[in-house]
């Protein structure tokens, strides 16, 4: 039908499988084809492969051999649906319809019925014969027959058949609310890629690893996945990392585990562990941590069961005590490397900014596209304010819930930054993240935090403020971790100085964030 439909030389549209929501004595009902042509509004019945009737009985099959029985028939069928389509466009759109001629067609491209019967005349039937040779003279007289039949009706002008086919088969581009978008996106996140499985895989085999992977790759979530694993193996575990608040993140995740989760700084001084999971590890690359983290680790660097997650892009120097040398003698113990290039949090809007501004590669996006980045021009802290204000109300009016949306300040200061003067904070409406509100993040009211103290964290959309300089390799160190924490939407305050900074930063490195996308897009 497709393809003789496209064939014949009638100018108009074609509609499948329309829909009727109303019908005069069915609840739904629906219409193979309508014709919207210039002369008239056509209705096809199309009953394929077998049909016979006997006794006022009609019985069809399919080509897999399955019948069905009614009385109605197709052309009483095809009738109703034609009265029931024009009843609904006249509620629909009004007086016009009245001037539409409207009629119908009954074909069964595998049978020949009779030509005519007492129930049908020959110009509103289409057996395979007729189907197979003369279909577009089919159509033509049965548009003559039609319109014959309704003399004062008129020829349908485009202006009118435009308006027909918005009605019948409206075209619409309506996107779905922020946070619909962004659940879509977790769904995607949070599966494990085959990446990933085949890090485990490798953890579980080698003894010590070196697993190495920008902002977004997952490694926080794969290194709790291997203490897991490491545990239900039958080995005693510890992770560790330096910050006490991603270690409180990873508590929560790890209970009931037997995994013993400690910060550098909490780590038993008279207990060994069969292995020692690493997170953040560039911030403990220097030898009085390695020292400390050695002393819990049964056989110690050179024969323990360690892994290490670390991310040296642009993560390596925050703290300001990273060393090389210390790298270098972990490296000397010959851990199997292993590296991260999947991105199982960022979409790829977040992907490239955070690669056009820092130069720093985090991978490639596994989720898709979300939202455009947005960057909004502010001159001091009273207007960042407002311009935060004003986005945050967006993200409501997009459903999205407040625990869905940390504010990220580059300068790290609560007391001067530019949250303070938002309404949700003199409410007491906004918690500031530190290791409590750590434990079952992100929780259900809107957060704040450091560039610093999110590292290992994430959340769905993110508010990067406090932005005060970007011209030291620390500046834009902070700047890749907080572009990097948002899983679906990115919201930045920039003062004109840092404008100009960011316009410097991304003629720098574009090119290069740009050709890694059309890599990936190709």
């Amino acid at each position: 039908m497709f393809d003789a439909l496209a064939a014949i030389s009638s100018r108009g549209r074609a509609l499948h499988s329309l829909n009727l929501p109303t019908h005069e004595y069915k609840l739904t009902a629906e219409l193979d084809f309508v014709l919207v042509l210039d002369e008239l509004v056509l209705v096809v019945e199309v009953k394929g492969a077998q049909v016979s009737c006997s006794n006022g009985l009609w019985t069809y099959s399919d080509r897999s051999g399955h019948f069905r029985q009614d009385r109605e028939g197709p052309f009483r069928q095809v009738t109703s649906g034609m009265y029931a389509l024009r009843d609904r466009l006249r509620q629909r759109i009004g007086a016009e319809v009245d001037g539409v001629a409207f009629g119908f067609l009954v074909v069964t491209p595998d049978v020949d019925l009779a030509l005519s019967s007492f129930e049908w005349d020959a110009e509103t039937y289409c057996g395979r014969g007729q189907f197979q040779r003369e279909f577009t003279k089919v159509v033509n007289r049965a548009t003559a027959y039609w319109r014959a039949r309704q003399p004062e009706k008129a020829l349908i002008d485009k202006h009118l058949q435009s308006k027909l086919l918005q009605e019948l088969r409206p075209s619409f581009d309506r996107s779905p609310l922020l946070d619909a978008r962004a659940s879509t996106l977790d769904s995607a996140f949070v599966r494990l890629t085959d990446e990933q499985f085949s890090r485990l895989d490798l953890i579980s085999e080698a003894p010590r690893v070196i697993c190495n992977g920008g902002a977004g790759t997952g490694k926080t979530f794969l290194a709790i996945e291997a203490a897991r694993r490491q545990g239900l193996a039958g080995r005693s575990v510890l992770f560790t990392c330096r910050s006490p608040i991603l270690a409180s993140f990873a508590a929560s995740l790890l209970t009931g585990t037997g995994v013993a989760v400690r910060p550098l700084s909490g780590i038993p001084a008279h207990q060994v562990f069969d292995v020692v999971v690493i997170d953040e590890a560039q911030d403990l690359m220097n030898f009085d941590s390695l020292d400390r983290m050695e002393g819990a680790l049964s056989g110690g660097w050179s024969d323990g069961r360690w892994v290490m997650f670390m991310d040296q892009n642009r993560q390596a120097h925050l703290y300001g005590d990273f060393d090389l040398d210390a790298l270098q003698f972990v490296q000397s113990f010959s851990p199997v490397p292993a590296t991260l290039r999947t991105n199982c949090r960022n979409t790829r809007e977040i992907v490239f900014q955070t690669r056009a501004l820092t130069g720093a590669d985090t991978g490639v996006s596994a989720a898709g596209s979300g939202p455009e980045v947005t960057f909004a021009q502010v001159s001091d802290a009273e207007s960042e304010a407002a311009a935060l204000e004003a986005h945050l109300r967006s993200l409501r009016q997009q459903e999205v819930s407040v625990g869905h949306v940390t504010i990220v300040s580059l300068r790290g200061n609560w007391d001067t930054s530019a949250a303070r003067r938002l309404r949700q904070a003199r409410k007491g409406k906004l918690r500031l993240l530190d290791k409590d509100s750590a434990t079952s993040w992100p929780g259900d009211v809107l957060t704040w935090a450091s560039a610093v103290d999110i590292k290992g964290l994430e959340n769905r959309f993110v508010c990067v403020i406090d932005i005060d300089t970007l011209e030291s390799e620390t500046d834009v160190d902070l700047l890749y971790v907080a572009l990097s924490r948002p899983r679906a939407g990115l919201w930045v305050a920039v003062t004109p100085a840092i404008g100009a900074r960011v316009a410097e930063l991304y003629k720098t490195h574009a090119a290069a964030a740009l050709e890694a996308l059309n890599k990936v897009g190709a």
